[in-house]
């Protein structure tokens, strides 16, 4: 959950990943109420306002580089992405895409996605053990 940063690293880690979300669910031209939902509610657990979300959302360039995740943090995102495509129970070949092109920005290898797709389940983001998780992903890194 982007924990053991300063809070200001800590906020811009989450709308950065918010970003990455949106755009994710924005991506089938169909932004639905479970992938607004899931946002939202991601937002909020990491204590963003709604207005703060809002401008996320109106801004597609709104903070894009990742490059100070830690390999927990890019897991997560990825993972949060996944999750994302799976909420309104089916995911599009364009959702795929955008998921793979996340793996690669985030140093992954595009095969991650495949890979990760069943890890994805029912399981609330906030409660995976995304360190877990890398060690059954580090043929990908």
């Amino acid at each position: 959950m982007l924990l053991g940063q300063q809070y200001g690293e800590r906020e811009a880690n989450v709308k950065k990943q918010l970003n990455i979300l949106i755009q994710l669910a924005k991506i089938d031209g169909d932004y639905d109420q479970r992938e607004q939902q899931f946002i939202y509610d991601f937002g909020h657990l990491h204590n963003l306002d709604k207005s703060t979300i809002k401008e996320i959302e109106s801004n597609p360039d709104y903070y894009i580089d990742v490059s100070t995740f830690s390999i927990d943090q890019k897991i997560e995102v990825l993972y949060n992405a996944i999750y994302l495509a799976k909420v309104d129970q089916r995911i599009l070949p364009n959702e795929i895409i955008y998921c793979k092109e996340i793996a690669a920005k985030l140093g992954f290898r595009k095969k991650i996605v495949e890979f990760m797709l069943p890890l994805v389940g029912n399981q609330a983001p906030d409660t995976v053990n995304y360190t877990a998780i890398r060690r059954k992903l580090g043929p990908y890194f």
